[in-house]
């Protein structure tokens, strides 16, 4: 995006640049018509006052017309350049006039125009300009010259130089006004004229002004409450006190009064009429300030309108927005779509429009209940509620109020969702549930059938090949009788394995007897049941204080057996066996670990672990049926807890699960004692 231009920004302010370039001009060609056809009022204000001198109307030309090519935007580099001559030479006219009356020099540039004589003792050198005019002259040059420039912290120098500029000139004014011959005399050189000071207080004013959206005017010209105090302020303050002091002088020239009352008069005037300054803009930013207030406090309306309104639109529910006497504000696209209105048909309409005819009595009295105390609500399906289209058809729906506080009262927020097709899956779901309920009631007792038929034969292999080893022992070859074992050691395995199955396939359908336990004590348990299968080891056991968790005891034991008796098992290969049970906290819940010395597993089968009849071990290494970590996650899983486990190889595993802790209020008032044994 291309910023504005000085002109663009502030076309009333470029318009003062151009009319203070034309103003310099015009002086300057009028004073030269005066010394071209000796016309003293032309080149003196008033008859016995300083002159300006041809150099000084010069001056006044080129500068005028340097701020004159300085203003249009962008400026031609021609024009450019030809503006930074003309500045130039004004800054250069300055300098020498200036080096002439510091070092006594005669360069010949005073009387180059016209020839000047000395008919009075004002000037020391005919036809040169005041110090002052030459001061002035150089800083006017520069300040045209560096107008554009811009120093590296942000400055402006070409604006400083014209405001020192404005300084000198007023400073000449004041003491024309005051009769005070110092602020425009530097003896023995001539004097400034009053056109020359004014002049330059209108030629360092326009170049300010040529530039009104950059350094020291930013603030000038900013649409702030400090830039409209300092554009009403600082006129006051350079005229009200010269004013005020002028007419206080003349009064005292007058004879109206003394020094001493002069003075408390200028006083008491400049108090009064500043008091009475500051009041009006304090009133009238007040006033301004009170108005940005609203202004800003409606759009903030408008824009939190436009984004309450967007945002309703865009929701795929339907929203309808009633006011405290429940007529119809908005409604969105989607509820148009569900309502099979438009949102003309509905705006102002109360909003039993959309409620079945024969609850409407009913509702009206739930709505005003609701509207004398409005808060956050959801109404489900269990209410019943259904809402009417239209055609007149009714549907049901799920309703959520809220309400917001606005500017124009309460505003309730009802969000309206069609949940018919919900009810309907719902009433699938619960039809395919009991149809569900009675295949597993089937498969139940097919499975327990199917498990006691195949018992049967179990048992007579097992007894008859026992019957055959027992009996016909002497006469049998070693082969056979090693061929029946293995028949019999079959079988006993066959059947835990239907048990294990059996008791597995059990577990989805048996409801927990949740009580408040102890897991120190069904360690012990499990341990002194694990005994046999330890003896003639050395098992060493390292049980750490459990906490209290509410769970099934008997389910809990079996799971910790089947962790507790794997430990057992995979540690049988070492000298010395380490199996510590403990526990820390998981995810704000308690999580018990199983730990061992073993033979350990890969990680990389650990997805495998917990599967039924998935085992990481030979048969022929360590005996079992792979439905015991099954076993174990689907007991947990049940408690609403989850099972894990770390392991590699050759360097043991541990087994982790977690439990929802006990209420607090059902924790011991004392610690477990630590069960540790030293089998």
């Amino acid at each position: 995006m291309t910023p504005l231009t000085s002109e663009a920004a502030h076309p009333r302010l470029s318009f003062c640049a151009r009319l203070a370039s034309l103003s310099a001009l015009l002086t300057g060609f009028v004073v030269l018509l005066g010394w071209a056809l000796d016309v003293a009022w032309l080149k003196s204000l008033v008859p016995g006052w300083a002159t300006m001198k041809a150099n000084t109307a010069l001056g006044f030309i080129l500068a005028g017309l340097a701020l004159w090519l300085l203003q249009r935007h962008p400026i031609p580099p021609s024009r450019r350049t030809f503006a930074q001559l003309c500045a130039a030479t004004v800054a250069l006219l300055g300098l020498l006039t200036l080096s002439q009356d510091l070092f006594g020099w005669d360069l010949g540039i005073d009387q180059f125009l016209f020839k000047d004589t000395v008919t009075s003792p004002e000037t020391s050198v005919p036809g040169r300009m005041s110090p002052i005019s030459a001061f002035n002259f150089f800083l006017s040059g520069l300040a045209l010259l560096l107008v554009d420039v811009e120093t590296r912290r942000g400055h402006w120098p070409g604006q400083f130089l014209a405001l020192l500029t404005t300084t000198t000139s007023f400073m000449a004014i004041v003491g024309y006004a005051y009769s005070a011959h110092a602020l425009y005399d530097i003896e023995p050189y001539s004097s400034m004229a009053l056109h020359s000071a004014l002049a330059f207080a209108v030629l360092s004013l326009g170049v300010l002004a040529a530039r009104p959206d950059r350094g020291l005017m930013v603030l000038l010209t900013a649409d702030t409450a400090g830039g409209i105090l300092a554009r009403r302020l600082l006129p006051i303050a350079v005229f009200l006190p010269l004013v005020l002091g002028w007419l206080r002088l003349q009064g005292q020239q007058a004879g109206f009064y003394g020094l001493a009352f002069g003075l408390a008069l200028f006083t008491l005037s400049n108090v009064v009429l500043l008091s009475v300054v500051v009041w009006w803009n304090a009133r009238s930013l007040s006033r301004l300030d009170l108005e940005r207030r609203q202004a800003e406090r409606e759009r903030e309306r408008l824009r939190g309108e436009a984004k309450f309104r967007t945002l309703v639109e865009s929701v795929a529910v339907g929203i309808v927005v009633v006011d405290e006497q429940a007529r119809i504000v908005v409604i969105n696209p989607h509820a148009e779509k569900l309502f099979g209105y438009s949102h003309q048909e509905l705006r102002g309409k109360l909003v039993e429009e959309l409620v079945p005819e024969n609850l409407r009595e009913k509702h009206v009295v739930h709505r005003s209940s609701y509207m004398a105390a409005p808060r956050m609500r959801e109404m489900g399906p269990a209410l019943n509620l259904r809402a009417r289209r239209k055609d007149g058809t009714t549907f049901p729906v799920e309703i959520g109020l809220s309400p917001i506080e606005t500017d124009d009262g309460t505003l309730v927020i009802a969000t309206v969702q069609d949940i018919t097709k919900r009810l309907e899956a719902e009433e699938r779901t619960k039809h395919k549930a009991a149809e569900l309920e009675a295949i597993n009631k089937e498969l139940e007792a097919f499975t327990y059938s199917v498990f006691h038929d195949l018992r049967a034969p179990l048992r007579h292999l097992d007894g008859f090949s026992q019957l055959l080893v027992e009996e016909h022992a002497a006469a049998m070859p070693e082969p056979v009788r090693r061929y029946l074992n293995r028949i019999r050691d079959g079988t006993r395995q066959m059947g835990q394995l239907l048990d294990d199955l059996l008791n597995f396939s059990r577990l989805g359908r048996q409801e927990l007897n949740l009580q408040l336990t102890g897991l120190n004590s069904l360690v012990e348990e499990v341990i002194a049941g694990l005994q046999p299968e330890g003896a003639g080891r050395t098992v060493e056991w390292k049980i750490d204080p459990l906490p209290f968790v509410e769970c099934d005891p008997a389910l809990m034991k079996q799971v910790l057996s089947n962790l507790l008796s794997n430990a057992v098992k995979f540690t049988r290969p070492r000298e010395r066996a380490v199996i510590e049970v403990g526990s820390l906290t998981q995810d704000a819940q308690p999580a018990i670990f199983v730990r061992d010395n073993g033979v350990g597993f890969s990680m990389n089968y650990a997805d495998k672990l917990f599967g039924i009849f998935q085992r990481l071990h030979r048969q022929e290494d360590f005996e079992g049926t792979g439905v015991g970590l099954a076993t174990v996650q689907r007991i947990i899983h049940k408690h609403g807890g989850r099972v894990w486990a770390e392991a590699e190889i050759n360097r043991g595993a541990t087994f982790y699960f977690t439990l929802p802790e006990a209420p607090a209020q059902l924790q011991p008032a004392q610690e477990v004692p630590d069960a540790r044994t030293g089998r």
